[in-house]
C-alpha cells in the first residue's frame, strides 16, 4: 500500500511498497478516507523529534471498516468510524485512575505506531468511535483536534457567563473559540498576529480579535480587571508571559500550546501576587471523543472553516513545506485518500 513516511528531519517521503497491515483478533482494518496534518506532525518535521524515523504519519483520521478481527463483536463491515489515537496500557497509575491521556507508556497511532496517512490502518476495536449519518468523513477526521479544545475547556472550570481570551487562532484556537461559545462564555476575545487567521477567528465566533501588540485593550473590555480565563493555544514564550500580565487577579490560565525549547519566564512573580491558577492540558480521553461527536452531530461546532486545503497523498511532502511557513494562509490541510 501507499503511505506518507517520516524519513528524517525536514523530509517526508511517499512509499508505495508498504505491506498492508495484518490485524490481530482484537483489531479492525480501516480503509482511510481522510487524514489531517497536525501541528505536532509539522513540529516533528522541523525538529526531527517526537516521531521515530520510518513511521507512517497521521493521527487525525476517519474511514470505513473493511475487516474484523475474530474477537471483534460490536462493530461491522462498512461502519464509518474515527478513532482515539492514544494507546493506553490500562495498567499504570494514571490509566487506573481514568487518566489514560497521561499513560506512562505514552503510545499513540502516528506517534509510536503506524499512522493513518496511508491507504489502510489497523486499529484496536476499543479505540473506535462510530460516526453518525450526518457527520461527514471530513468532520470525523477532525474529531481529534476538536477533542483537545473540548478537554481544555472542560478542565478549565469556566462557568456560563464568564469571559475568555484565546491566544492563537490556529486549528486548536479556532475549535476552542467555538467550544467556549457553545458552553455559554459571555465574550471570547482572540489575540492573533496573522490577518488570515484573524478573519477565521471572527468567522467561527470570536467577539473581537486583536493583534499581539494591542492585547492591553482587552482590559478595557473586561471592566479594567482582565479576563476571567485565558486559553494559550499558541505556546510561544511571549504568550506565556503576556497571559500572566493580562489575566485578572484570581483568574485562570489554561496552557494548551506546547513550546519545545526552554525560555526565561519574565515576570513570573505575577503568578504569585495575582493568585493565578495555571494548568497544563495534554490530549483528551474516550469520553471527550464521545462529546465531540455529539457536538458535531447536533451542529454545535462548524469544523469546515478550519479546512483550508484538500490534497492527495502524493502531495503530502509539499504540504509540510507549505505548513512550515505561517504566512501561507493555511489552517488545516486534509489528505483525501480517494
Amino acid at each position: 500500500m501507499k503511505g506518507a513516511v517520516f524519513q528524517k528531519k525536514g523530509e517526508i517521503i511517499i512509499k508505495d511498497d508498504i505491506k498492508k497491515p495484518k490485524i490481530k483478533k482484537d483489531e479492525v482494518l480501516i480503509k482511510v478516507k481522510n487524514c489531517g496534518i497536525c501541528g505536532s506532525d509539522v513540529e516533528s518535521y522541523h525538529t526531527g523529534i517526537l516521531i521515530p524515523t520510518g513511521l507512517i504519519l497521521g493521527h487525525e483520521f476517519s474511514g470505513e471498516i473493511i475487516e474484523l478481527g475474530e474477537d471483534v463483536k460490536k462493530w461491522k463491515i462498512g461502519d464509518r468510524v474515527t478513532a482515539n489515537p492514544n494507546l493506553p496500557c490500562f495498567k499504570c497509575f494514571w490509566c487506573m485512575r481514568n487518566q489514560e491521556n497521561l499513560c506512562k507508556k505514552g503510545d499513540g497511532i502516528g506517534m509510536t505506531s503506524s499512522g493513518a496517512m496511508a491507504e489502510f490502518i489497523k486499529v484496536k476495536a476499543e479505540r473506535l468511535h462510530l460516526l453518525p449519518p450526518n457527520v461527514s468523513y471530513e468532520e470525523g477526521a477532525l474529531v481529534e483536534p476538536l477533542a483537545i479544545g473540548v478537554y481544555a475547556v472542560q478542565e478549565s472550570g469556566i462557568k456560563v457567563g464568564e469571559n475568555a481570551v484565546v491566544f492563537g487562532a490556529g486549528t486548536i484556537g479556532l475549535v476552542t473559540i467555538q467550544v467556549l461559545n457553545a458552553i455559554g462564555a459571555s465574550d471570547v476575545f482572540v489575540i492573533e498576529p496573522l490577518e488570515f487567521n484573524q478573519k477565521k477567528a471572527l468567522e467561527v465566533g470570536a467577539s473581537e480579535v486583536f493583534i499581539p501588540k494591542d492585547w492591553t485593550k482587552i482590559s478595557g473590555l473586561t471592566n479594567k480587571i482582565g479576563p476571567d480565563h485565558i486559553f494559550d493555544c499558541a505556546g510561544v514564550p511571549k504568550t506565556y508571559i503576556d497571559s500572566l500580565k493580562l489575566i485578572r487577579k484570581g483568574g485562570f490560565i489554561t496552557v494548551i500550546g506546547i513550546h519545545a525549547e526552554p525560555f526565561e519566564m519574565v515576570g513570573f512573580t505575577q503568578f504569585l501576587l495575582k493568585n493565578i491558577t495555571m494548568r497544563g492540558i495534554f490530549a483528551y480521553n474516550q469520553e471527550t471523543f464521545r462529546t465531540c461527536i455529539n457536538l458535531l452531530e447536533k451542529k454545535k461546532i462548524n469544523i469546515k472553516p478550519l479546512i483550508t486545503k484538500r490534497i492527495k497523498l502524493d502531495e503530502v511532502p509539499k504540504a509540510f513545506k507549505t505548513l512550515s511557513d505561517p504566512t501561507n494562509n493555511e489552517v488545516k490541510i486534509l489528505v483525501e485518500m480517494e
